[in-house]
């Protein structure tokens, strides 16, 4: 049986379906669940469905129609979830404190990540540009009609996924989805311009540190940038506003792997990795308990950035 029918089968027995993703939701995470989120609400509207974050969606998504139905966790009442559908997420832990109104539910794991551990009942794992290329075909196999707003979601994680089609991730499916997309009514100027080209000045200025205190190893080509607690808050700026800093660090002509270390409150190092040509940055990330694909991958470690950053180094 194909897995499509088992999770047709499984969406058609519940009643009241959570739609989850990874903390710090981007642009794939938003887009898939989103689209999914609008797809089943449309074909089963007798359903309960919920698309539940730990974390805000960050500012440059909020455009999206419907985005305002997304709920953080302290906003469920009265969950009692008999199927989680899990999407942008490597692993379970990825959820966030979401795992608890998930753990003993039958869940559907839908991922893109080589790194994806199958921790579902149901996994549909498949390495692909984006999560939200997968949700296309996934929407269309349920038999739900496409509406705009579900197509604009999908469309941004797309653009999200692969840097706006300028990632290696990019394949001719890719651009025909991105087609029919805007074949359907996307508008690619709209997208691209809200989510690239709309940033706060908060994010400027962020930017604007990294790319005046970015740091160059030459004998291992990489670029990265640290930026503590303290000196966020002093930007007045909050994580939201750190996100697309690492692909900047790798645009350096000399750099082929960049790394943007970003301290949390609790003193946690948040670590991203972007890999320009060969080096496999899923490997470098999996040293400290996370993963993602070989040219972009994260973590999050208890190490201090000294101890990160000669690791790293040691492992390139």
């Amino acid at each position: 049986m194909k897995l499509i029918i088992k999770v047709k089968e499984k969406i058609e027995k519940s009643k009241n379906i959570i739609i989850a993703g990874h903390i710090n939701p981007d642009g794939d995470t938003v887009g898939a669940g989103l689209a999914l989120l609008l797809g089943l609400e449309k074909k089963y509207p007798e359903k309960k469905i919920e698309f539940v974050l730990q974390d805000s969606i960050p500012k440059n998504i909020s455009f999206l129609k419907g985005s305002e139905k997304i709920k953080k966790i302290e906003e469920v009442i009265n969950p009692n979830y008999d199927l989680a559908i899990l999407v942008d997420s490597a692993t379970i832990d990825r959820v966030g404190t979401v795992f608890n109104l998930v753990e003993d539910v039958f869940k559907i794991n839908i991922d893109h990540h080589i790194s994806n551990s199958k921790y579902g009942d149901i996994n549909i794992v498949k390495e692909i540009s984006s999560t939200s290329e997968m949700m296309y075909t996934i929407l269309k196999e349920l038999d739900v009609e496409m509406t705009l707003e579900m197509c604009e979601a999908i469309y941004l994680g797309l653009v999200n996924d692969t840097g706006n089609f300028a990632h290696s991730n990019v394949t001719d499916k890719t651009f025909l989805v991105a087609s029919e997309l805007m074949a359907l009514g996307v508008n690619n100027n709209k997208i691209v311009n809200e989510f690239f080209k709309t940033k706060s000045f908060e994010k400027m200025k962020v930017l604007g540190t990294a790319l005046s205190e970015m740091v160059f190893v030459e004998n291992k080509k990489l670029m990265y940038f640290n930026l503590s607690a303290k000196k966020l808050k002093s930007l007045n700026a909050v994580k939201d506003d750190t996100e697309g800093v690492v692909e900047e660090l790798i645009n350096y002509s000399g750099s082929e792997v960049s790394l943007f270390l970003r301290e949390d409150e609790n003193g946690k190092i948040k670590g991203s990795l972007r890999s320009k040509y060969n080096a496999d940055v899923n490997k470098i990330a999996a040293l400290f308990g996370g993963g993602g694909h070989i040219k972009a991958a994260g973590f999050t470690s208890e190490l201090s950035v000294d101890e990160i950053i000669k690791k790293v180094v040691e492992n390139l």
